[in-house]
Order: structure tokens, then C-alpha cells, then sequence
């Protein structure tokens, strides 16, 4: 699998035939969101999660449509998932499909994971972000467009309609939901812990359609290989930035600790920072940054809260680093009367 930037590690979306059969959505925006234009002619380009969860975001406002994240995740073939979609295509039942979605996912994205969650006769398919950076804080339409491949995937799969109890998001409410209820048929919850679909768990059962047993084996095989390929140490980045991000409400922890919890020495994790490019105390303050806006932008949190989380003692403080961060204080940056 190629990727964008030669030794690019970390949260990463593999392109494959996502951006060539949606290039007439994506396209003009690609560049803006620092993407390589390659991505619209290469299956095989890999870019970073970050990046492309800012692609959905502004594709949907150039496109002025709210709903772009489920009208594209809704008409995603599985084939344009490669190597995984053809597993999934393959898989003897709704349970095989989903499984693989959750063992393999990482072959086609890293950055973000999926379960399956069994309890008696209720089943819950969900889908989180493993980390906090440096994946895009915004990331509504990524989420959005995910959930209904996976749903439309099971229906395409089944030739059935995939019959959902309940829908949650991570993200808050949009003023419409229209289309999330048209296209779910079921009770939609945001501001949720994940983004998740809650259905019936005899529906595990459901025979795929037109399903090759002996190309299955052969694809899982591909695919435990090329898991194997990916050693531990290219998600660094990703790793220190969860480590950071779970550590703030204590203060920002100091690059001797993280190294410690990573089970290597600072010098160590200095040096191979270093290779990817990142130094700490910037990382650290850039980490602080996104998730101050993300708090104030997106949820009525009171600042003193937001302060603790972040691990300011004193709310002034905050502020006197929000306002270097984005030039306004957190009440004007949070008014919407202001532009």
C-alpha cells in the first residue's frame, strides 16, 4: 500500500477507490486540504485521517451540503475498499462481514477502530477514533459517511434491508436530521461516547449473497499478512499524541513521562520524534489547542470545566492561551453572532 509521503506513518486513510468514484465531490478541494492531487488517479494512495476528515468538512460546505458525509457513505461499493471490501463481499454471513470490518479495518485506515459488541439478542457495530491527534477534531462527516457505508454495505451484501433499533453519534445534533432519519429508519442519538449502530443480533446470522468460501480464505490470508507487515512503532506519533491528549487534566505531561509510559527512554523517543518530524512541546501545544476549539466550538461546557480538562488550575491562564491560539477570548470564539 503506498503511501502519499515516503515514510508517512500514524493515523492514516487508504485512498483506494474512495476519491476516484467520488473525484466529482472531492476534487476541487483535495489540494485545499493538503492533499496530493495523485489521490484522484492512484487506488493505492495513502493519505493522513487528519487531512482527510477536513476534506468531508469542507467538501461539504463547498458543496453546501450538510447531508455529503451519508450520501457518499451510503453509495460506497465494497470493492472500493480493495483487499478488506473483497473480504467483506466474501464473507459467509452479516457476523463474518463484520468481523472482518473490525479485525481488518486497520489494512485500510489506522487511526480509528471498530467493534462488535454481542449481549444476548442485542448487537452493537461501533466506531471510534484510537486517538485524540493528530486525527481531525472535526470529523463529523467522516463519522457520518462510515456509519452508513456500513449499514449500506450489509444491505448490498444481504440484498436485505439491515433493520437498525438505534443510531448514535459522537458529534452533536445538526439542526437538520432529515436524512439521518430517512436513511437509518431509526432513533438517532448525538453527543454520544461513539458513533455506533444498535441492532438485532439474529440479523448476525443473515447469509451473504453470492459469498466464494475459498476466496474468503484466500483474502483473510492476504489480508493477517499484510497486518503482520505493520510493525507497532509506525503509529508513534499517533501513540504519544493519545498519551498527551489522556494525560492533560493533569497538566501537560512532560516528554520524560510519555517516554516512560511507552517503555522507552526519553533520548529514545526524542530521537524518533525527530525523524517524524515532531517536536514535543510543539505536538504537546498543538494538542491543547485543537481540543480547547473543539470544546468551546462544539459543546456548552462551562470554560471553568474546559480550563480543567486541559489542565489549566486558573481559567485566566486558559484564556491568556486561548487568545494566543486564535487571537479572541473562549466567550467571543464561542458566540455565534461572532465572525
Amino acid at each position: 500500500m503506498a503511501s502519499q509521503n515516503k515514510g508517512q506513518s500514524g493515523p492514516s486513510f487508504s485512498a483506494e477507490g474512495l476519491f476516484i468514484h467520488f473525484g466529482h465531490l472531492l476534487g476541487p478541494l483535495v489540494e485545499k486540504a493538503g492533499i496530493n492531487t495523485d489521490v484522484l488517479t492512484n487506488p493505492n494512495v495513502q493519505v493522513p485521517l487528519d487531512k482527510h476528515c477536513r476534506l468531508m468538512e469542507l467538501a461539504a460546505q463547498y458543496h453546501r451540503d450538510d447531508f455529503l458525509g451519508l450520501r457518499i457513505g451510503s453509495q460506497v461499493e465494497p470493492r472500493d475498499m480493495g483487499p478488506l471490501g473483497y473480504t467483506i463481499l466474501n464473507s459467509p454471513t452479516v457476523l463474518d462481514a463484520l468481523k472482518s470490518f473490525v479485525r481488518y479495518l486497520r489494512v485500510y485506515a489506522r487511526g480509528c477502530e471498530m467493534a462488535l459488541d454481542v449481549n444476548h439478542d442485542v448487537a452493537e457495530f461501533i466506531y471510534t477514533y484510537s486517538i485524540t491527534e493528530p486525527c481531525a477534531l472535526e470529523r463529523r462527516q467522516e463519522a457520518e459517511c462510515t456509519i452508513a457505508m456500513v449499514k449500506h454495505t450489509v444491505e448490498l451484501l444481504t440484498s436485505r434491508k439491515f433493520e437498525l433499533d438505534a443510531v448514535g453519534f459522537e458529534h452533536p445534533s445538526p439542526q437538520n436530521t432529515s436524512r439521518h432519519q430517512s436513511l437509518f429508519d431509526a432513533p438517532i442519538y448525538f453527543s454520544q461516547n461513539v458513533n455506533s449502530i444498535r441492532f438485532k443480533a439474529d440479523l448476525l446470522d443473515r447469509e451473504i449473497v453470492n459469498a466464494d468460501a475459498r476466496l474468503f480464505e484466500v483474502l483473510e490470508s492476504h489480508l493477517e499478512k499484510v497486518l503482520e507487515s505493520f510493525v507497532e512503532e509506525e503509529d508513534l506519533v499517533a501513540r504519544v499524541g493519545s498519551a498527551v491528549a489522556r494525560s492533560l487534566s493533569s497538566g501537560v505531561p512532560n516528554i520524560g513521562d510519555i517516554a516512560a509510559s511507552l517503555f522507552m527512554t526519553k533520548r529514545t523517543l526524542q530521537r524518533r520524534l525527530a525523524e517524524e518530524g515532531v517536536l514535543y512541546n510543539e505536538f504537546a501545544d498543538e494538542i491543547r489547542r485543537k481540543l480547547a476549539v473543539r470544546y468551546i466550538e462544539n459543546t456548552n461546557m462551562p470554560l471553568t470545566e474546559v480550563a480543567f480538562l486541559l489542565g489549566y488550575s486558573h481559567i485566566s491562564a486558559f484564556s491568556r492561551a486561548f487568545r494566543r491560539w486564535t487571537g479572541r477570548s473562549p466567550n467571543s470564539f464561542r458566540s455565534p453572532r461572532t465572525n
